[in-house]
């Protein structure tokens, strides 16, 4: 007696097809997700550095800035302004962090408004000396905005 096994090349084309659906279905909602993904989790880290930046202040009793960059940010101790009258960073100050956003991320220098600059200010009492919003968004249009209060608190909408 000969028994058949295996599947015929129909029941294989059938499976074929019902996975491609599937796949055409899901793998957008992926690839949404996952850029929504990189911009929470940029947000969560900009939002610790703010943070980080308050208690740096306080730990070094000195003024810590954060400066904003299209992909990127940093944090550092700021003398004051530097013989064109700006807030950067200058030899001497110290760097604590410099972090480059995720690919598709980036910060709208635009938007991004704490008293007319893209730079904050934290006093050796953890205060901030300007207060604002960053602006942090996805190629795909969706953005998130962090607020500063003159308290020093960090909202996220």
């Amino acid at each position: 007696m000969h028994k058949d096994s295996g599947f015929s090349i129909i029941e294989m084309l059938i499976v074929i097809a019902v996975a491609a659906v599937i796949a055409a279905i899901a793998v957008p909602q992926m690839i949404g997700s996952r850029s929504g993904a990189k911009l929470r989790g940029a947000v969560e880290n900009l939002k610790g550095d703010l943070r980080l930046a308050k208690l740096k202040a306080v730990q070094e009793n000195a003024t810590v800035a954060v400066s904003f960059a299209g992909t990127w940010y940093w944090v550092f101790t700021d003398d004051g302004p530097t013989q064109q009258g700006q807030y950067h960073e200058t030899d001497g100050e110290r760097r604590f962090i410099t972090r480059e956003l995720p690919a598709g991320v980036s910060i709208n220098t635009g938007s991004t408004d704490f008293a007319g600059n893209n730079y904050v200010r934290f006093n050796n009492r953890g205060l901030p000396e300007n207060t604002g919003k960053v602006v942090v968004e996805r190629s795909g249009g969706d953005q998130r905005n962090i607020e500063l209060n003159r308290l020093g608190r960090i909202n996220i909408y």
